[in-house]
This record gives C-alpha cells, structure tokens and sequence, in this order.
C-alpha cells in the first residue's frame, strides 16, 4: 500500500464520478470503489446486470471486454482511461449471462 497518500490523491476520480452522476444520470446504478493502492482508478462494478454494464461500457467509451471466470464466478471486465483516469468496469453474472453476452458483442464486432 501507498503510505502517506491523502484524499487529494484520489481527487480525479471522485470529481469524474461527481461529472458522471451530474451529466448521466440516467446511469443504472453501481459499485463504486477507490482505493489507496490504486489511488488514480475508480472502479465500477455491476452485479447481474449485463445490460446495464453495458449501458455504462459506451457512455464511458470503453473498449469491448474480456470475458473471465474462475470456479462458480463469471465476469466481463474492461479497462480503460475516461477524461484522464484510469477505470476499470467489471460486470459479474452467471457463466450463462457472461457467454451470451460475450458471443453477441463478437457479433456486433464482426
């Protein structure tokens, strides 16, 4: 862990996601996490709401993502930089929901 870092190390993305809440509020509602060992990241997680994920993946511009899973977990993940800070959105859903979305975005890709 980073010692000695304060709140203004995290400042850039608490004032993205202030941006965020003000100028798209119709964003389905998430997880949000900071985090002084990533103190410029915010992270967004959605739970079982693929379609909200994606909601959020193109208003954030973000790259199509990278399905994963391991045991009985299943998520889409996708890494990026919005407005200068880093962010990472992850979606979690069952293996089913993660395939289906997964096979549809390589649709629209192709």
């Amino acid at each position: 862990m980073k010692h000695n870092l304060t709140l203004q190390a995290q400042g850039s993305p608490v004032l993205l996601l202030a941006y965020l809440h003000r100028e798209n509020s119709y964003l389905p509602a998430a997880e949000f996490h900071l985090s002084p060992i990533y103190a410029e990241r915010l992270e967004i997680s959605l739970h079982d709401d693929l379609p909200g994920f994606e909601v959020w993946r193109v208003a954030l511009g973000l790259e199509v993502p990278m399905p994963r899973n391991r045991d009985e977990t299943s998520w889409v993940v996708v890494d990026g930089v919005v407005d200068d800070v880093r962010v990472r959105l992850t979606g979690f859903a069952s293996a089913d929901e993660v395939t289906a979305y997964d096979l549809a975005e390589s649709a629209v890709s192709a």
